[in-house]
């Protein structure tokens, strides 16, 4: 086989290797641009590759003259080799708006030099050698060839400028890395097609186009960045597609009316099940009104907004942070809104435990401190008494009562360091019979009558809850105006929940404070206590309210979901 078979297999070898890459990189992002054009180019290039490929497989004039016309597409090939580079450097000259720009400058003059190139013979002419054979060869001499060859040396030393410009520019190593390999590849192509076109014919030497050899090698370095730096997988505009698709954050473009142009999948999760039940398809604005014309207008006076806290609605609980900013048209008008949308319903929630957190704190300290400075004026009482007592039996009595009194100073103490080691967010399964107890032994009912009446269970709940039912006890005993009697008694309820009811014979509440005792800073004292007893129990979903008939007594009805608590066998 002669050097010319062996070139001309060469070429054919090309067109397979290079479309084949071309394949290989499409399947990698077939949404990007800059994908589907370098797969336009290896399909140029291996249509040229196979052109060439017949030019020397043939050797009749008539043969010669059809595959060297039928191959006249090869100046597009160059051109959109050249749009790619301009397309992965993101340059200006590629963008929509500049289209204009690129027809211009490159592909018309690559339509028209094709065109002249089938239908004379201006830039390349058949020849024939009787020891040779018929061959092409450039019309060297030729006014239009020199101005083709000048055109295209041009524009490729542009396109390699711009890959070295994109290189020093490039954020991050991996950037500058690939710009390297594409603008060296280019190089390599440069190099090899100047010696068919331009210099092997200078000293007479005709042969299969050497291009081809140089397509081979850019394909090598185009795979080696693929698989060494992610070429084509880490872009700048697949890497930004990719982050908009995937960032867990929503995105939303819209136009002024708030008709939904694109969104990723993030925003369609974030918004399913709250205002939009189906954001595959929207029908209106993605958000609620007025809150998307307010954000609209805001952004439309300041340009942008950010952290604009929204509910959707009361069923989903989602609290979500809107960001936004202004999509402006070429006359710097307003053309719609890119909107981000955060779910931070977490933070809300942690920000709400830490606001329960301090106020549960506050709570413990005040009822600790309030509960032992009664405790210590009531030791004070019983030593002054003590102190002017001759009756030695009643003085044991009185000293008895004041050592009950420390110990029940020293639980409080012990109360308060053990509920700060549990920590002031975590639930624990509670004996609900030792946890009522715990709360009446610590509170002073000599002219009460107090029964306690409890299906056996344990509940799930804050370890301050005990601190609830102090509260609710000690509220009768202190305002309800002649109390002689207060129940305690819990039951299973048809629902599956337990019901603990704490019920007193006082005067009640009326029907207009039945929910204002709950609200903060109501009540004859700080309004604390119901407050925070209602937002300790809500930790586990526990419910707390007053349903007592009022003239008849109050009576706080707390009712503990199904899986706040659980029966316990009575020992």
């Amino acid at each position: 086989m002669d050097g010319i078979a062996i070139l001309g297999l060469f070429c054919l070898i090309s067109a397979v290797i290079t479309y084949g890459l071309g394949i290989f990189v499409y399947a990698k992002n077939p949404d990007s641009r800059v994908n589907r054009l370098f797969l336009m180019v290896t399909a140029g290039a291996s249509y040229w590759a196979v052109g060439e490929y017949l030019i020397w497989s043939v050797n009749s004039y008539e043969n010669v003259l059809f595959w060297l016309k039928a191959s006249s597409l090869w100046t597009v090939v160059i051109v959109m080799c050249i749009h790619f580079i301009l397309c992965f450097a993101d340059h200006p000259m590629a963008r929509r708006e500049n289209r204009a720009y690129l027809l211009m400058l490159l592909y018309i003059p690559a339509i028209i030099l094709a065109g002249v190139n089938f239908f004379t013979d201006h830039i390349f002419t058949v020849g024939y050698s009787p020891d040779f054979r018929y061959y092409y060869t450039p019309s060297i001499g030729d006014p239009i060839y020199t101005a083709a060859t000048i055109y295209f040396l041009a524009v490729l030393f542009w396109a390699i400028y711009i890959g070295w410009q994109a290189r020093r520019s490039a954020g991050n190593d991996t950037l500058k890395r690939q710009s390297s390999s594409v603008s060296i590849g280019l190089l390599i192509l440069l190099g090899f097609g100047s010696q068919s076109v331009v210099i092997l014919p200078l000293f007479g030497i005709f042969a299969p186009n050497m291009v081809f050899i140089g397509i081979v090698l850019f394909s090598v370095a185009i795979t080696y960045a693929i698989l060494k730096y992610g070429l084509f997988i880490l872009t700048p505009e697949t890497v930004a597609t990719n982050i908009i698709q995937t960032m867990p954050d929503g995105l939303l473009l819209t136009d002024m009316d708030g008709r939904v142009i694109t969104t990723n999948n993030s925003a369609k999760k974030l918004l399913t099940g709250s205002f939009q039940t189906n954001p595959e398809v929207f029908t209106g604005p993605p958000l609620p009104e007025p809150v998307f014309s307010k954000i609209r207008d805001d952004i439309v006076r300041n340009g942008m907004i950010s952290d604009y806290e929204l509910i959707p609605d009361s069923d989903t609980k989602k609290t979500m942070s809107i960001s936004g900013s202004l999509v402006t048209d070429p006359d710097r008008g307003p053309a719609g809104l890119i909107l981000i949308i955060h779910n931070i319903t977490e933070r809300k929630n942690a920000e709400k435990a830490l606001t329960l957190a301090n106020e549960k704190i506050s709570l413990l300290t005040h009822l600790t401190r309030h509960d032992i400075s009664n405790l210590v004026m009531a030791v004070s009482g019983y030593l002054e008494i003590l102190e002017s007592e001759d009756d030695e039996q009643r003085r044991k009595e009185i000293l008895s009562v004041c050592i009950n009194l420390v110990e029940k100073i020293t639980r409080h103490l012990h109360f308060s360091r053990e509920y700060q080691s549990i920590g002031l967010h975590e639930p624990v399964w509670q004996d609900c019979e030792r946890l009522i107890l715990r709360a009446v032994e610590d509170i002073q009912h000599d002219q009460v009558e107090l029964t306690i009446d409890l299906v056996p269970a344990d509940i799930f709940a804050d370890p301050l809850s005990v601190k609830v039912i102090y509260n609710l006890l000690e509220n009768a005993m202190r305002h309800a105006t002649g109390i002689s009697r207060i129940e305690i008694y819990s039951q299973k309820m048809d629902d599956g929940s337990y019901a603990l009811v704490i019920e007193d014979d006082g005067p009640g509440i009326r029907p207009d404070e039945k929910e204002r005792i709950f609200k903060q800073g109501y009540g004859k004292n700080t309004g604390l206590g119901l407050t925070l007893a209602r937002e300790i129990l809500l930790v586990t979903n526990i419910q707390i309210c007053e349903n007592g008939e009022f003239g008849k007594g109050a009576r706080f009805e707390i009712s503990i979901p199904p899986e706040s608590w659980r029966m316990k066998t009575r020992e």
